[in-house]
């Protein structure tokens, strides 16, 4: 669908907010799909995402061209002689724009144990990554040459692991330890422009009481976005936000899914701190510790990544304020840089 004549969402009137949000101009928009967690490419043109039948079904990954004519068409093509385990179930890619390379996690079916794979930008495989199984959310180094990876969650304690397309485990735990010496768990990563070591995630310290279970276990609707910091080798983690309690919950910092701008000095997030519930994207300028600004209404919208111009979003997000199905758009927040 072509960006001048996408149907905008504009946000509603009465919110406290220095600004007008910005417009949603939707790239996807078939009532009869549900479309989620976009990947953009190094040209700004092509984005590739997750769909699913609304009825149900297993997800898969397509791709569209912005303002195409022509609607989006399925991403991956298995090719005998590719050695590669496709799916059927393809969810949570990832875009390198250095080398063009696609991460992505694969699965026998939505509920089976996912596995990393990587395609060319064409949607041929090229293999699997050895040893990956529960790997979730590959994230390419700026370079193209490591991944970050959520890897443990089926123990229910995840870290994040800096590793290589090979399968070599570089970097087992970028999450360290919090301020109060304990166990940080964390995923959803992204590593930072220039140094794949230093990540925004989604995390929370290993605090008795903290997910609400018993022992303490990790629940990824109780997540700050943390950033890590490294000394001889040995990681630490604090929240983005300086005055987020460590000791106990604290929902008005909630945040998860972080992703970082091209210069490294800006955090996209997502946050349901505004009623408990939906979601709406922030946007945080690291680099002069100021206080995270929401560019979204709170009419769900989730991961967003910045596109390479460093001055709009890609995001999922309801074709209609507060109702489904989720689509996926493109928000210009220049005017919040």
């Amino acid at each position: 669908m072509d960006l001048a004549t996408a149907p905008p969402i504009r946000a509603s009137s009465g919110i406290d907010r220095s600004m007008p949000f910005p417009r949603l101009n939707f790239i996807t928009h078939d009532p009869m799909e549900a479309d989620y967690r976009p990947a953009v490419d190094a040209t700004g043109r092509h984005v590739i995402f997750e769909r699913t039948p609304r009825g149900g079904g297993v997800t898969t990954l397509f791709i569209t061209s912005i303002g195409a004519p022509h609607g989006a068409e399925p991403f991956i093509h298995d090719l005998a002689g590719t050695h590669a385990t496709t799916g059927p179930s393809q969810t949570r890619p990832d875009w390198c724009w250095a080398t063009g390379h696609v991460a992505l996690n694969v699965a026998a079916s939505d509920r089976n144990p996912l596995h990393v794979m990587i395609a060319e930008p064409c949607g041929i495989p090229l293999g699997n990554v050895p040893g990956s199984t529960r790997w979730i959310y590959p994230t390419w180094s700026s370079d193209g040459t490591q991944l970050v990876v959520m890897n443990g969650i089926g123990a229910g304690h995840p870290r994040t692991s800096l590793v290589s397309p090979n399968g070599t485990v570089v970097q087992a735990n970028l999450n360290g330890n919090d301020a109060n010496g304990r166990a940080m768990y964390g995923g959803f990563a992204s590593p930072r422009p220039g140094n794949p070591s230093l990540i925004a995630y989604a995390g929370q310290p290993n605090a008795p009481g903290w997910s609400g279970a018993s022992p303490a276990g990790y629940d990824q609707d109780r997540n700050y976005v943390f950033l890590n910091a490294t000394s001889a080798a040995t990681f630490t983690s604090a929240p983005l936000e300086p005055d987020a309690s460590i000791t106990q919950f604290d929902k008005s910092h909630q945040g998860r899914a972080p992703s970082w701008s091209p210069d490294g000095n800006h955090l996209a997030f997502e946050s349901n701190r505004i009623d408990g519930r939906h979601y709406a994207i922030f946007l945080v300028n690291v680099s002069v510790a100021s206080k995270p600004v929401r560019v979204t209404d709170v009419t769900y919208a989730q991961h967003a990544k910045f596109f390479p111009d460093g001055r709009s979003l890609i995001v999922t997000a309801f074709q209609t304020p507060g109702h489904g199905p989720r689509s996926i758009a493109q928000l210009d927040v220049s005017a919040f840089l």
